[in-house]
């Protein structure tokens, strides 16, 4: 019998990762950020872990993504962003402007990223 091994994952780990009625979601990510800042190697690392929320009954992915959603536009009502055509998140973030209001609307919602910083050695 051959056995596909991304197909055989999949089939173990779906299982595994679906949630029980009881259990309660979440989500988790983190980005790594490495580079040269005035000449010194740096890492800065985000982390998020947020939680559904019982109180207004919204899960963790809807808030994280949703708010992240509402948030653009209220950047674009407010004139933060006043660029005309198409940009990914990264050319949007790349404003610090933008990226400080975007992570201030998410905090308010209760929605934090924790951010660590360090100088590496090449």
């Amino acid at each position: 019998m051959e056995i596909i091994p991304f197909d055989f994952t999949s089939k173990v780990l779906f299982k595994a990762w679906k949630l029980g009625p009881e259990e309660p979601e979440f989500t988790v990510m983190r980005i790594i950020l490495r580079g040269k800042d005035n000449g010194v190697n740096k890492e800065i690392v985000y982390d998020l872990y947020d939680e559904f929320d019982t109180i207004e009954n919204i899960s963790s992915m809807a808030r994280t993504t949703g708010f992240t959603a509402t948030g653009t536009a209220e950047m674009i009502l407010n004139k933060l962003f006043t660029e005309k055509g198409v940009f990914p998140p990264e050319l949007v973030g790349s404003d610090p402007k933008c990226f400080e209001f975007i992570l201030s609307y998410l905090h308010e919602r209760n929605i934090n990223y924790r951010v660590t910083e360090r100088i590496v050695q090449d």
